[in-house]
């Protein structure tokens, strides 16, 4: 998937070869081994490319299936959930920074092998658990650091002092329905939140961005793609981030509006938090996951925030997606609930002053 700022693009391989191959992505032409120009949706949602792949691959009954990468972590599952085959495209077989819809097609006609099948009901980075957990547990010295340093946030462990305090987190959006409809119910209670936002979802959405930043919520760059982020070099990643930041900054009037940072999948490696800190930006990781993703019911989303949490916890919960109306459903007594527990509901901003840390070097630029 080779990155553009402006939207998706799909290329078309393998129509007179035999099986068809589509890579739907956001990006730039220029590989051969596509026929056919790229098609171009831009500063739209996942609705119009989505629909253009059931199409296609409703006119390829002989077989078709969607090839993407693992900076691609947005279109496997509406994909999946139309019964479209996905197929993924993995670091060695790719160019940093330079993936194209028309090169990921042109690997699905000559490099099929190459490619990993998703399951149908799996994710993104199906079959590479074993290497991200490993990669995972590397970072714990590195995360320790940046804690020290006021530049990472995990949640939990006591922090903010004696007082208890609770930063609710919502990840994946801005969704146009699902999104004001959090927010309503924040407003309803007077609780303040973190959004962290993929940047093709404000640059399709850039009025609920603004509503969130109009309303003193805090917004977080959540990448441009729900990428992997280990899985890039600079350029990649510089990509992934930068052009997230500019989304959310056009939004908000030109201003560049967060310091705070959440990867996707919470994938982290050492070189990666070195990389992000070294940018200026503040990682946020959490310790409550409310699992709001596998729909359990309002009832089930509320009892795992609740008994989850302890002094200084960041609760994962998700306004973007897919359908998110159980976690709007359970947020009233989500709120009501901690407040009971004697919990004060803060910023992330608030919750990491409240924790001591030590001076660090001047932070570069990514």
């Amino acid at each position: 998937m080779g990155l553009t700022r402006e939207g998706y693009r799909i290329a078309v391989a393998g129509a007179d070869d035999g099986p068809s191959r589509a890579s739907g992505a956001s990006g730039a032409s220029g590989a051969s081994g596509a026929s056919g120009a790229d098609e171009v949706y831009e500063h739209c949602g996942l609705e119009r490319p989505v629909a253009r792949l059931a199409e296609l691959a409703g006119e390829s009954p002989d077989g078709f299936a969607v090839v993407l990468d693992s900076a691609n972590g947005i279109m496997d599952a509406p994909l999946a959930a139309l019964g479209i085959p996905v197929l993924r495209a993995d670091p060695p077989l790719l160019t940093d920074g330079r993936v194209t819809a028309r090169s990921l097609a042109a690997l699905g006609r000559s490099r099929p092998e190459a490619l990993t099948a998703l399951p149908p009901d799996g994710w993104t980075l199906a079959g590479r658990e074993e290497a991200i957990t490993a990669a995972e547990a590397a970072s714990g010295p590195v995360e320790r650091e940046l804690a020290e340093q006021g530049l990472l946030l995990a949640g939990g462990g006591g922090g903010g002092g004696a007082e208890p305090l609770v930063a609710l987190t919502f990840d994946d959006g801005p969704h146009p329905v699902h999104t004001p409809q959090v927010l309503d119910v924040l407003a309803r209670y007077g609780a303040p939140a973190a959004f962290f936002c993929i940047g093709l979802h404000a640059l399709a959405h850039p009025g609920v961005v603004r509503r969130i930043a109009a309303e003193g919520h805090t917004l977080g760059n959540h990448s441009w793609s729900h990428a992997y982020l280990p899985d890039l070099g600079p350029i990649g990643l510089r990509a992934q981030l930068g052009f997230t930041a500019d989304a959310l900054a056009h939004a908000c009037g030109g201003t560049r509006p967060s310091r705070w940072l959440r990867p996707p999948y919470g994938g982290r490696s050492p070189e990666l938090l070195t990389a992000v800190a070294g940018s200026g930006l503040t990682t946020a990781l959490w310790d409550v996951d409310a699992k709001d993703w596998s729909r359990p019911g309002p009832g089930v989303v509320a009892e795992r925030v609740l008994s989850g949490v302890g002094p200084g916890s960041v609760v994962l919960m998700h306004d973007g997606g897919g359908d998110r109306s159980q976690t709007v459903a359970a947020l009233p007594e989500v709120i009501t609930g901690l407040r009971r527990r004697g919990y004060r509901i803060v910023g992330l901003d608030e919750l990491l002053a409240a924790r001591p840390v030590r001076a660090v070097r001047p932070a570069a630029s990514l």
